[in-house]
């Protein structure tokens, strides 16, 4: 059974899955699709999408960027989903004539949108976050939201670069696409490699799974930060998932 490893360079992290792949998968690396049930797609849709969000922060913002919480006055507050998106983007407008009137690019931004009803429809909580690249000062950024207050930090990286506010940004999605992001942003590096790992090697990772050493010594630069195993009981297949963040200097 060979087995495939699968790199994701996002910023500073790296993931590495290792799976079990046939041989006819190793000449066409793109699978075709299988149908899953609505509700399955729907969860795997949701894992996915939660995952770009996440390689997709990593990717495009540093410590030096911002993280922007615009809420709403209760006079302010929209009337629909379509009102807050709307006023997202006229933040954004502002945002953009700002930084031209300063000789600065368009922002580099992921938006998330957070909407809420109650059970006959009505709005009751709406906020707007935004990731963005910090060239305007927090002053400046707050100052441009006119629909309420505006809360601006510096972003904070941990072990796991910012999986945790990105997680925190999306934990409402209800099955909808509520974010959106400037056309500017870098895309997470895909490395794929069919001939690294073979079934003895993966048993032995599999079974040491504490390991940080060899690890560290299988991709060097990056610092363990956490590990998962799984095996399939069917096909005897292991899988593999491994985080690492690039060591500084």
């Amino acid at each position: 059974m060979p087995y495939r490893e699968k790199k994701i360079y996002s910023g500073k992290m790296l993931e590495v899955e290792i799976y079990p792949i046939t041989f006819q998968d190793r000449k066409q690396p793109r699978k075709k699709k299988e149908k899953t049930s609505e509700v399955k797609q729907k969860n795997l849709n949701d894992k996915n999408a939660r995952k770009y969000l996440i390689r997709s922060i990593n990717t495009n913002f540093t410590d030096d960027d911002l993280h922007i919480t615009n809420t709403y006055t209760d006079k302010e507050l929209p009337n629909n989903e379509d009102e807050l998106k709307r006023d997202g983007k006229n933040y954004i407008r502002r945002i953009n004539r700002a930084r031209k009137r300063l000789g600065l690019p368009p922002a580099k931004y992921i938006m998330v949108y957070e909407y809420k009803e109650d059970k006959e429809g009505k709005p009751i909580r709406m906020h707007i976050h935004i990731i963005m690249d910090g060239a305007l000062d927090r002053d400046t950024v707050e100052k441009l939201w006119k629909k309420g207050r505006s809360n601006t930090t510096r972003l904070q990286a941990d072990e796991f670069g910012y999986e945790g506010l990105a997680r925190y940004i999306s934990k409402d999605p209800k099955g909808k696409k509520r974010w959106i992001s400037s056309r500017n942003l870098k895309q997470p590096i895909v490395k794929v490699n069919d001939f690294k790992y073979s079934n003895k090697k993966v048993r032995e990772l599999s079974k040491n799974q504490g390991d940080k050493q060899e690890f560290e010594r299988l991709y060097p630069g990056y610092t363990f930060t956490s590990y998962e195993v799984n095996i399939n009981e069917v096909t005897a297949g292991t899988y593999i998932y491994l985080k690492m963040r690039k060591e500084d200097g």
